[in-house]
Formats: C-alpha cells, structure tokens, sequence
C-alpha cells in the first residue's frame, strides 16, 4: 500500500467506505477522485490491480470494478499465480462452493497442480472442503471464513451430511406433545371432579389453539435444540405431523394447529375417557351409569326427534333457525 500514489490510496479509500460487494464503473471511479481525464483513471485503477487491491470482471460490454481489502490482498499477493488462480475460482463460488473437477476445468492446469495448490491454500486456513447432500461423493471446497448454503448441507435436518432422523424425530414429538396438550388439556391426567368427565377438549367454540409462533416460542423458550430454526423449518415439521394425522390445521385459520384425538389414544394417553375402570375417584363415580350408556349409545339421531310446522301456520308467526341463532 505504502508504494502506491495518493491518487491510488484515495481512490482505494473511498471504495471501501461502500459495503464490500459494491461494484463501480469507471464513471463512478473517476467521481471519486474527481477526475475526467481517462488516462489518469486508467494508471490509477492498474495500480490497484497490480497490487490486488481491485478485482475486475464484466458486466455486458461495461467493465466493472470492486474494492478488496488490505488484508485480502496481503494473502492474494503472498500465493503463487496457480494458488492465485485456483482461489479467485473457489471465492466467485460463494457458499455454494466448487467441485474439484470444476476447478480442474476452469483452470487448464494438471491434476498434480489442482491437488498441490488445493492443500497448500488449506493447510494455511484459506479454503475449506466440505460436503454436500446433493453430491456427497463429490469433493467441494469454498473459502474458509464462509458457512455453506442450506442447498448444500441439507439445513438443520442433516448432520454430516446425513438425513438426522432421531433429530427430527424428537422434535416431531415434542411438537406434538405441546399442541396435543394445548387441545385437550384433561387427556394427560386422570378424570377428577373438578374437570368435565365426558369432553377431554375445549368446547367447540374454543378459538386458543396454538399457532406457528407459539411452536416457535416454545421451542426457543426451553431450549429444545442448539440449532438454529426458522418458522419455516417448524412448519414442515408441522406438515409431517398434519400428514401423519396427527395433527390438523384449525378451519378457517392459517398456521394454527390442534391434535387429533386418534392420535392422543395411539400415544396411551385419554384411556379415562373410554376405559369404565378409569371412571372412579375415591370411591365415587364421575360419570354415572346412565350418562355412560348414553355416550356408548352410537344409535341417537337428531333426525329420530323432530316435528314439522303445519303448512296452515302464519308464516309472520315463524321464526326460522338461521334468523334466530343470529339474533
């Protein structure tokens, strides 16, 4: 840096006072530093380039510039022209990294070379191999200080590189358990006095169910896992459950979720609510016998116990169902 001119410094300066992933033109460069002389920019610019200071690349017939920093360039400048090479290849791959082979291709150099360069630029902690779930025999590296895209690891549900099914599985759990018991609040203790013996859920006009957020909430709160989730990670897990019938989308509501009854029975849990010897407490039954002989009772229709209005009725003098269960 210290051989450059003033122009080459300030010029250098002021593009790094941008985010680092700005690009300029050469109209925006030669602003920067005040100048309309196309000569004096083009010594300048050179400058920087030879000293690794600005990359450049193309955008249409445009040619475009970007600012690297001092440190960046102190490593670049401290390499070989292959290792050079090879490392503006697997940084222009950003997260998603680069195959060897790829490499291989883009630089015409030996196999020897491309293996020799890739160690030496790992051994000194400039790039990084990694794995991918899409190509798990493919060897892929990208730049040391960079975390590899979801398409690439496969996001929370992969672990090395592998489907993380015990993972998954105990979320799939917990998730059901919190909403289950958010649903019917009674079915994960016995039946007692205080609590309706009959009905184990909320009434049906019951509107608390739990919503995304609250999963999400939950899981954060206590901790349930170190890795980072998103809502949308929730939801899928939300999905395997819907799709197991487990759990149901409430109707009319969007992300909110309550479990099915099926699924508390295939857990052990609600027994009391269908099981006689499960009915008593102290002694005492909760549900009587003729209240239990009418829940058995699968044959009641509301259909068997109706009556139909004579047709010689005033209809002035009629009330009908939608207009009075809207009053």
């Amino acid at each position: 840096m210290s051989s450059l001119s003033e122009k080459a410094r300030l010029l250098h300066s002021k593009m790094q006072e941008a985010p680092p992933s700005t690009l300029f033109n050469q109209q925006q460069l030669s602003d920067l530093i005040h100048t309309s002389n196309p000569a004096e920019l083009l010594n300048v610019a050179q400058e920087l380039v030879n000293g690794k200071l600005v990359k450049l690349s193309k955008q249409g017939d445009e040619l475009i510039f970007q600012a690297v920093s001092i440190q960046e360039a102190h490593k670049i400048t401290q390499m070989s022209d292959d290792e050079a090479m090879i490392y503006s290849h697997i940084e222009a791959s950003g997260r998603e990294g680069i195959w060897t082979k790829t490499i291989k291709a883009k630089t015409n150099l030996h196999q020897h070379i491309v293996v020799r360069c890739l160690k030496s630029l790992e051994n000194q902690r400039y790039i990084k191999s990694i794995k991918s779930v899409k190509h798990p025999t493919r060897k892929i590296y990208m730049l040391y200080n960079l975390q590899p895209s979801i398409e690439v690891t496969g996001g929370p549900w992969f672990t090395d590189s592998e489907l993380d099914t015990e993972f998954i599985d105990s979320l799939l759990t917990v998730i059901w358990r919190f909403v289950a018991s958010k649903t019917f609040p009674g079915a994960f203790q016995p039946p007692s006095n205080n609590m309706n013996p009959v009905q184990a859920s909320y009434p049906a006009n019951h509107t608390g169910f739990i919503h995304l957020d609250s999963i999400m909430e939950f899981i954060t709160a206590n901790k349930i896992t170190n890795i980072e989730l998103g809502l949308n990670d929730i939801r899928a897990l939300c999905d395997v459950l819907v799709f197991d019938d487990k759990l149901e989308l409430v109707n009319h509501t969007t992300d909110t979720y309550k479990a099915t009854w099926q699924s508390v029975l295939e857990a052990g849990f609600g027994r009391a609510y269908e099981e006689e010897q499960q009915g008593e407490e102290d002694g005492k039954k909760l549900i009587s016998d003729s209240l239990r002989q009418s829940i058995k009772d699968q044959s009641f229709s509301i259909f068997d116990h109706y009556q139909t209005i004579e047709d010689t009725e005033n209809t002035e003098d009629l009330v009908y169902y939608d207009a009075w269960i809207k009053q």
